[in-house]
């Protein structure tokens, strides 16, 4: 009786000429609609648990739904929004206990697209979740970006003092297998080069010590704990010092190339095999 008292007085109103539209609600339980003029929805208020507060909010356009909010804890506060666009992708919107946002992308055929997080609030997002047909490709965050294939972490460029620059570059392999990590001096240039093993365990290393760009001194670590190094200190791509030491960094042999001929010369130590 409600709904056809007030469409009736509507009605009336029209036809004084009092007004030219008019806005009528239908209640219903659990629920309150609000309709214009023309009978198109353009509100939904709902009370999902009948505890007569409405925890949710919809609204319409041109019968199409565009947005809901949602109280989730009961503060009278929206914790969740929804946003949904003409082109079928949609929006999600959420906020933290502790006033953290975080946003959510949707593609038209509701894949994940993109996630945002702001921390503090101001607008920019600290942290980034990129993704295509629903699978994510990279992410960046304040101390880098870590890159994705098919799923699996493939490669990560860290700025590990939050300088605005790259000083180190990770490369992944298998099931997300450190693989082998790159050091980068401050003009990124490579200044030494780290591989490793199935085990996790460092297995080789190159390094640019004087700073020009090529790599002049090289380490092996070998199964029982020794750690060969051999200095190629002319670049000349002919090693003049081989050094080997103990599990515990102790010098066991030291061998020379003293005339350049690609043969060590002199040999200090005991040379133990590995």
């Amino acid at each position: 009786m409600r709904f056809v008292g007030i469409v009736a007085v509507s009605l009336l109103l029209l036809a004084s000429g009092v007004s030219s539209a008019a806005e009528w609600v239908q209640e219903s339980p659990g629920q309150k609609a609000y309709y214009d003029s023309r009978g198109q929805l353009e509100r939904l208020e709902i009370d999902a648990d009948g505890d007569g507060r409405f925890e949710a909010e919809e609204r319409y356009r041109s019968q199409r739904r565009v947005e809901r909010r949602e109280d989730l804890d009961g503060d009278g506060q929206w914790e969740r929004q929804y946003l949904w666009h003409k082109d079928g992708s949609a929006e999600l919107i959420e906020q933290g206990r502790k006033g953290k946002l975080q946003k959510t992308f949707y593609t038209a055929d509701g894949s994940v697209a993109r996630i945002e997080k702001d921390g503090d609030r101001d607008g920019k997002a600290e942290s980034v979740w990129e993704y295509k047909a629903g699978v994510l490709q990279r992410v960046s965050k304040p101390r880098g970006v870590w890159h994705y294939q098919n799923g699996k972490l493939s490669r990560a460029e860290l700025d590990e003092d939050r300088n605005g620059r790259v000083e180190r570059i990770e490369y992944y392999q298998d099931a997300n297998r450190l693989a082998k990590v790159e050091e980068l001096a401050a003009n990124g240039k490579v200044r030494s080069t780290w591989h490793y093993g199935a085990n996790g365990k460092p297995q080789r290393a190159e390094e640019d010590t004087d700073g020009d760009g090529r790599l002049d001194l090289q380490r092996r670590y070998h199964a029982n704990g020794t750690m060969e190094q051999i200095i190629d200190a002319d670049e000349n791509g002919v090693p003049e010092i081989r050094e080997l030491f103990s599990a515990a960094g102790s010098l066991i042999s030291r061998e020379e190339d003293l005339d350049g001929d690609g043969v060590f010369d002199l040999r200090t130590g005991k040379l133990a095999k590995h």
